[in-house]
């Protein structure tokens, strides 16, 4: 691996609300897999906020791949950052080969190759609902079409929200491994309360930045 960080955090302050989190220091080098634990409501899903620039902390220094993502354009983020968030974001005008196409679409480049398009889906159990609609799909199916998206952006780096949270424990496992098996240098961030999920991954840290 790189010895420089893709992800850089020093003194950084994030209030909001009557809601603090502090994070003295962070760094995840390329090719790292780290998950976020903590009980709910502690800060997972605002450090995965700010990484991904949706959040600018109140003080501090945030550098992902050598920028602050907080105050670069939305075309930036769209290019550098695969990003699933807990609440899936799934258009519910789109179609299920649309959702997985909607990174290149919002990066203004290529789709994806039909081959590839086909080997994620069926990869996470879709093939054949390429023209499903959000609205007939599970909310398992919903989470994996969200997936899939995520695997075919072509950014290093992928930030995931509970990427497993409404799945059973067979697609837990199967999607765990299509997150995390990726090669160097793509490098991942999760947050989780998933045992299998969490278990394979190179490190665990707190919200804080801290090392469990």
């Amino acid at each position: 691996m790189s010895s420089e960080p893709v992800i850089l955090l020093e003194e950084v302050l994030v209030e909001r609300g009557n809601f603090r989190l502090e994070i003295p220091k962070l760094q995840i080098r390329p090719g790292e897999r780290v998950g976020i634990i903590a009980p709910s409501g502690q800060g997972k899903s605002t450090l995965l906020m700010v990484l991904a620039g949706l959040i600018s902390p109140t003080r501090g220094h945030v550098s992902v791949n050598g920028f602050n993502p907080a105050v670069q354009p939305a075309e930036w983020r769209a290019r550098n950052l695969a990003w699933m968030g807990a609440e899936l974001e799934l258009p519910t005008d789109l179609r299920v080969h649309e959702q997985v196409c909607l990174a290149a679409h919002l990066m203004k480049q290529p789709t994806p190759a039909p081959d590839n398009i086909n080997a994620v889906l069926s990869s996470v159990g879709l093939a054949g609902y390429e023209q499903r609609t959000m609205d007939s799909l599970s909310t398992g199916q919903q989470q994996r079409v969200a997936l899939a998206r995520l695997l075919l952006h072509p950014s290093s780096l992928r930030l995931a929200d509970e990427p497993t949270a409404s799945l059973d424990k067979g697609w837990s496992n199967t999607c765990t491994n299509l997150l995390l098996a990726q090669p160097d240098p793509i490098t991942v961030c999760f947050a989780s309360h998933d045992p299998t999920l969490i278990g394979r991954a190179d490190r665990i840290i707190t919200p804080e930045g801290s090392a469990l």
